[in-house]
């Protein structure tokens, strides 16, 4: 809680900071109790980007409802986001009063129903600002200052005039919901990840405002910091290209179809990746001997990665159901599930089970029932997703107790299963099949006669040197 001077007045504006040696106003709150579990810090912190106290204390409110809005649906067991996007709320809006999307810009509406609009809008905002600014704006098209209007009622108007062109940011939750993938939170992770790339480097507006010297500068910064490897970034710009695309084009925003971002070049593409290293034949010995008994969750998951060539996310989603021990051939289905996506089609398989792998998922698959989850330490029940960062630094951690500081992470367990697979000559359809990398999958490696086939070359694979490549 912050005292303002504004003017002859001191006012209380709660919520209101400014950090030490910082010049720009933030907005600070604690995340209630009932609701942290939903959020990854106990506080928000959000810089209001403004060293006005005026406008910060007029931010800052608008920041609060918003979250004091979001607080309460979590409360009521609803969606951490709106359910609709502002587009929607605003089209609905216009809809009471009988209007539409460029409604007055097209000159089609009755006047009469437009002035009741309008009306309505004005003595919302001629309550906020002096006279001579609300004339201003309202008379003279001077631009409404940021955070003075409700973000719905701001959009209407733009709407109601064929003016409608949101910022970048605004582009996530049309994304996410024309997408389909509003209960998706890796999905959507993933779109305000892209969107913290763009706007660490340049100014939030429209995306057909962003020139191609700008995209060309926010390249060059991200690679100039040397903190993010080139395929990161040019996955991140796929993202906001995808976002942008859909957006603009399902909202009928002409002006921003066009944007910079349809066409872009991160120079020296992966040239900056390491070669992932293979674990050798000894250092995979080693992992299958059971030589920590602590944390035995973690171990199996280290010996289902290692046999298996499995993700981490593949494993951690898995179910009891998931796995068929009652036949000849132990097998496992990865499949798609509410806690996990698959990365593509192809990542739907079955995976014969061999060796630790089997015994691993024998003792985890023990009085449990069919709905549980074979490694429940690794689910958010609660975000309804796998803790794949928490086991994964689970299993790295595992594998240097065992080989020492400089081992390769698990990720390494995949590229050396693909090594082996290929150095007992295991035929690169099933070798694909197997890791999830084929191009398209037939039913076939789903029969038992081929899943037969599968757990041969697996279980000679076992003995197989790794890191050598004979292709």
């Amino acid at each position: 809680m912050t005292l303002l001077a504004l003017g002859v007045f001191n006012v209380t504006v709660p919520h209101l900071f400014k950090p030490k040696n910082r010049h720009t106003w933030h907005y600070r709150r604690a995340v209630p109790t009932a609701v942290r579990a939903h959020y990854k810090q106990t506080h928000i912190l959000k810089s209001l980007q403004t060293t006005d106290d005026i406008k910060a204390a007029k931010l800052v409110t608008e920041i609060n409802r918003q979250y004091q809005e979001e607080f309460d649906r979590l409360r009521r067991g609803l969606p951490k986001s709106l359910a609709q996007p502002t587009y929607d709320l605003a089209l609905e809006k216009l809809h009471k009063f009988g209007l539409y999307q460029n409604a007055i810009s097209d000159q089609s509406a009755p006047a009469d129903i437009a002035t009741d609009f309008l009306d309505h809008l004005a003595d919302k905002l001629s309550a906020l600002v002096p006279k001579a600014q609300f004339e201003g704006i309202w008379y003279n098209g001077d631009p409404i200052p940021d955070g003075l209007m409700e973000a719905v009622d701001s959009a209407a108007l733009d709407l109601l005039h064929g003016k409608y062109r949101p910022r970048a940011s605004a582009y996530i939750d049309d994304y996410i919901q024309l997408s389909g993938k509003t209960e998706d939170r890796k999905f959507s992770d993933e779109a305000k990840r892209a969107l913290k790339y763009l706007l660490e480097f340049l100014p939030d507006k429209p995306p057909g405002d962003y020139t191609r010297a700008e995209v060309r500068r926010l390249i060059s910064s991200h690679i100039g910091k040397g903190t993010v490897k080139t395929a990161t970034l040019h996955r991140q710009l796929t993202v906001l290209r995808a976002m942008f695309n859909k957006v603009a084009k399902e909202r009928e925003l002409k002006t921003d179809i066009l944007h910079p971002f349809s066409d872009f070049h991160v120079p020296g593409l992966r040239e900056d990746s390491r070669e992932r290293k293979d674990f050798s034949t000894e250092e995979l010995a080693l992992l299958r001997q059971n030589l920590i008994k602590r944390k035995p969750q973690i171990q199996s998951l280290a010996h289902l990665m290692l046999e298996t060539g499995l993700r981490i996310n593949e494993c951690c989603g898995l179910k009891v159901s998931d796995v068929v021990l009652d036949v000849e051939t132990p097998y496992l289905v990865i499949q798609k599930n509410p806690f996990r996506r698959l990365k593509t089609g192809s990542s739907r398989r079955y995976i014969p089970l061999v060796g630790v792998a089997l015994i691993a998922v024998s003792s985890e698959h023990k009085g449990k029932a069919a709905d549980d989850w074979l490694f429940p330490d690794y689910i958010d029940e609660v975000k309804k997703a796998t803790k794949n960062t928490s086991a994964s630094a689970a299993v790295n951690k595992r594998i240097r107790a065992v080989l020492g500081q400089g081992a390769p992470t698990c990720h390494s367990f995949r590229h050396s299963f693909n090594s082996r697979l290929r150095n007992v000559e295991c035929p690169k359809d099933i070798r694909d099949e197997l890791g999830g990398w084929a191009s398209s999958v037939s039913d076939r490696y789903g029969s038992p006669a081929d899943i037969k086939i599968k757990q041969r070359y697996l279980l000679k694979s076992i003995d197989a040197p790794s890191g050598v490549d004979w292709s």
